[in-house]
C-alpha cells in the first residue's frame, strides 16, 4: 500500500501562497554551543557547554518546482535572536560563577549580575545621500551598523506598478526592491504641503511628531516605476496611500545604547489613524500580502551624529543643508545587502499521479543568516556568515530533527580569550508573536548592560547598569 505523507506543517500553509503573499512564522528553540575561555595564554582553558534561547521570526515565500521535479521553498530568517548565561563567563570577567555582586544603597537590593551571550541577526543597513544634497550631508548622520529597521518583510519592498505592456489596468505587486527612499522636507515645506493632520494625529506625541519642525519621510517608490516616473510627493495623497512606510519630525531624539556608547536616534513611525480599518492583529504565524497593514507597523531608527545634542539641533544642520540642495530637499536610501536566502528541497519527487505538494516532505532545510555575537554590550563577532543543516524535517519547524551548525569562533572580548566550537538547534516549536516579541526585548536588554566590572553598577552609585524594565522597548 502506498504511504501518503501526513498533512502538516507547510502543506496547510505553502499550498495556498500565491505569488504575492508570504508567511510570517515565529519560532522558539535551544541552541547549544560548546565554549571555552581563559585570561591569558599561560592559564588552562575553562570549558562548558552554554545553552542559549532563541526566537526567529521568518518569511516563507510559494513553493515551486525545481528542475529536477522536486518542490522548493525559499526563506527569509528576518530576526534571529539569542540569549544565554554562562557560568565560566562569569567566573571569566568577576571572579565569580554568579556574576558580579550589585548593590543598590537606596533600596538595599542586592544580585548577582551575569555576563549573558547573546546573537542577532546583521542586515547589513547602508544609508546614503543624493548627489546634490550638498557638502557634508552624510555626516549629519552615524554609523550604517547603527540602522535598525524592525519588522522589516519583503511586503514593505514591493509596489504596484502599472502594466502598459499587458494593454490593461491589471497592477501587478512586483518583486521587493533592495532599498529604502527618505527624504528631509523643511518645515516651510512641510507646511505648504498641508501636512497638519500628522501632527493633530493621536500619537503625535508618541512619536515625536512636533510643529515646526522639518519631517524626515521613509517611502518605497523607486524613481523608474513603469508609468509612474514622478518623484515622491508628501502632499499627493495618492503617493501617501501608495508608497508611505514611516515619519517623524525633527524635533526629538532618543538615545540608543550600542556597544560604541550612547548613539541619538530618529524614530520613524506611520500613524494609525486612518489606518485601523486595514491593520490586522496576529497573535502567531500568519499568511500576509499587500493588503495586509500589522497594527505594529514599520519602525525605522536612525542614527544621527554624535555632535547632535537634540533632535533641534540636527534640525537645524539639516534645514539649512536643505536650503542649499536641489528642489530645498534632503534625500536619499537606506540600501538593504541583500539578505542571504534559506532553502528548503523535497528529498524526493511525488509518486506518478499525485500532485506535486503531496512531496514535501520528507526534506532539507538550508539556514543561512549573517549575525553578531555580543558578550553583554561588547561586539566579539561582526557580520559572519553562518550556515545549518536539517535533514529528514517532516515539517517547518523541523520538530524533533536536531541542526548542525558550525559557529567557530576565536578572539578577544575586555582582554580575556574566548572561542566557539560548532553546535546545534534543538526542540524548534512554533510560538505566538507576543512570546517572540519578550525573546527578541530581552536579549537586546542584555545588549545595554555593561560588562567592564567598574561599569556594573547601579547609576545611583555612578555605574551604567539598569535593571530590565519589561514595559519598556529596547
Amino acid at each position: 500500500m502506498m504511504v501518503i505523507p501526513i498533512v502538516s506543517g507547510p502543506y496547510r500553509t505553502f499550498r495556498a501562497l500565491t505569488q504575492d503573499e508570504s508567511f510570517i512564522e515565529f519560532e522558539g528553540s535551544t541552541i547549544t554551543i560548546p565554549m571555552k575561555a581563559r585570561r591569558s595564554p599561560n592559564e588552562p582553558w575553562m570549558e562548558e557547554i552554554i545553552k542559549l534561547r532563541a526566537f526567529m521570526r521568518l518569511e516563507i515565500y510559494p513553493a515551486y518546482v525545481n528542475n529536477l521535479g522536486t518542490r522548493e521553498f525559499q526563506f527569509t530568517i528576518r530576526d534571529w535572536d539569542l540569549y544565554g548565561k554562562s557560568p565560566m563567563l562569569n567566573q571569566l570577567f568577576y571572579g565569580d560563577p554568579r556574576g558580579k555582586l550589585v548593590v543598590d544603597k537606596k533600596t538595599g537590593f542586592a544580585d548577582h549580575i551575569p555576563a549573558a551571550v547573546t546573537f542577532t541577526v546583521n542586515h547589513g543597513y547602508s544609508l546614503t545621500v543624493d548627489e546634490g544634497a550638498g557638502e557634508g550631508a552624510r555626516e549629519l548622520f552615524g554609523k550604517n551598523s547603527d540602522i535598525e529597521i524592525r519588522d522589516l518583510c519583503s511586503h514593505h519592498l514591493r509596489t504596484w506598478a502599472p502594466a502598459p505592456e499587458r494593454n490593461s489596468a491589471i497592477t501587478p505587486y512586483g518583486n521587493p526592491n533592495t532599498r529604502i527612499y527618505w527624504q528631509i522636507i523643511p518645515a516651510s515645506r512641510a507646511k505648504a504641503a498641508k501636512l497638519n493632520y500628522l501632527f493633530e494625529n493621536p500619537e503625535a506625541e508618541r512619536l515625536g511628531l512636533q510643529v515646526g519642525m522639518g519631517i524626515m519621510i521613509f517611502h518605497k517608490k523607486a524613481p523608474n516605476i513603469p508609468g509612474d516616473t514622478a518623484e515622491f510627493d508628501i502632499a499627493n495623497p495618492e503617493d501617501r496611500a501608495r508608497y508611505l512606510l514611516a515619519i517623524t519630525t525633527l524635533g526629538e531624539a532618543r538615545s540608543l545604547r550600542t556597544d560604541d556608547g550612547s548613539v541619538p536616534i530618529l524614530q520613524a513611525k506611520l500613524p494609525s489613524r486612518g489606518f485601523e480599518a486595514a491593520r490586522g492583529q496576529i497573535k502567531g504565524n500568519s499568511v500576509i500580502s499587500s493588503l495586509y497593514r500589522p497594527r505594529s507597523g514599520l519602525d525605522i531608527r536612525i542614527p544621527i551624529a554624535a555632535r547632535f545634542r537634540s533632535g533641534g539641533d540636527f534640525n537645524e544642520s539639516a534645514e539649512k543643508l536643505a536650503s542649499t540642495s536641489r528642489g530645498e530637499i534632503l534625500k536619499g536610501t537606506i540600501d538593504i545587502k541583500s539578505p542571504a536566502r534559506s532553502l528548503g528541497t523535497a528529498d524526493q519527487a511525488p509518486d506518478p499521479g499525485r500532485p506535486f505538494d503531496s512531496a514535501d516532505f520528507p526534506a532539507r532545510i538550508t539556514y543561512a543568516a549573517n549575525y553578531d555575537i555580543y558578550i553583554n554590550r561588547e561586539r566579539f563577532v561582526e557580520d559572519q556568515a553562518g550556515i545549518a543543516i536539517a535533514v529528514g524535517a517532516e515539517d517547518v519547524p523541523p520538530r524533533d530533527v536536531k541542526v548542525a551548525f558550525e559557529k567557530p569562533q576565536a578572539g578577544l572580548v575586555a582582554g580575556r580569550f574566548i572561542e566557539f566550537s560548532s553546535g546545534d538547534c534543538t526542540g524548534m516549536f512554533e510560538i505566538p508573536m507576543e512570546d517572540y516579541r519578550d525573546g527578541l526585548n530581552f536579549a537586546r536588554y542584555w545588549r545595554t548592560v555593561p560588562l567592564e566590572p567598574e561599569a556594573v553598577r547601579f547609576k545611583s552609585e555612578g555605574g551604567q547598569f539598569e535593571d530590565y524594565d519589561p514595559l519598556r522597548e529596547y
